[in-house]
């Protein structure tokens, strides 16, 4: 219950973040316990799993927890357990290739990470699996700045093509990070 509690006060706009300066707590913990960078982590969740939610006359983006992409199109569901279901009909046609939660983690290549589907779909469990891969990522000999880790986070191979594209996907984390 701490944990939900942490993770729906810590759901806040970019916006009131770039005017409070900080990261949300349970971002800010979760990195501090991977030796991450807590901007750069939160940066890199909100490239992953933003949505623009509305309240009222308010509009936010937001990092959403129940997001699932599926071979390039995101689905963003309103509860965990319409995520999980939507991730169970993939698994049960023997598709794999999805991206799940909060970090986006690819479920054909992060799955060991999880007990199971339902508990990829725990906000503080898969940032936590985000953050474990980041900090892997910083630790390769050829990802070793945080630059190149955030890039070798979305895409780790070495060929030309991967690294042109996890330097693009750098720049819009960048540019994240420099509004928080």
């Amino acid at each position: 219950m701490r944990i939900l509690l942490i993770f729906l006060f810590g759901l806040v706009s970019v916006s009131a973040i770039a005017n409070q300066n900080n990261v949300p707590d349970m971002y800010r913990l979760v990195a501090e316990e991977n030796r991450v960078p807590a901007k750069l982590f939160y940066a890199l969740i909100l490239n992953e799993s933003r949505s623009l939610t509305s309240s009222g006359e308010r509009s936010k983006v937001l990092p959403w927890p129940w997001t699932i992409n599926h071979r390039g199109q995101p689905h963003f569901f309103p509860s965990r357990e319409k995520a999980y279901l939507f991730a169970k009909s993939l698994l049960d046609r023997g598709d794999k290739q999805f991206d799940v939660g909060l970090g986006q983690l690819n479920w054909r290549w992060q799955e060991q990470r999880f007990k199971g589907l339902w508990e990829a779909f725990d906000p503080y469990i898969n940032l936590n699996a985000a953050a474990q891969h980041l900090r892997e990522q910083y630790d390769r000999p050829e990802c070793n700045s945080w630059e190149l880790a955030v890039g070798c986070y979305h895409r780790p191979g070495q060929r030309i093509q991967d690294k042109e594209i996890a330097r693009n996907y750098t720049k819009r984390v960048i540019s994240l990070w420099a509004k928080i």
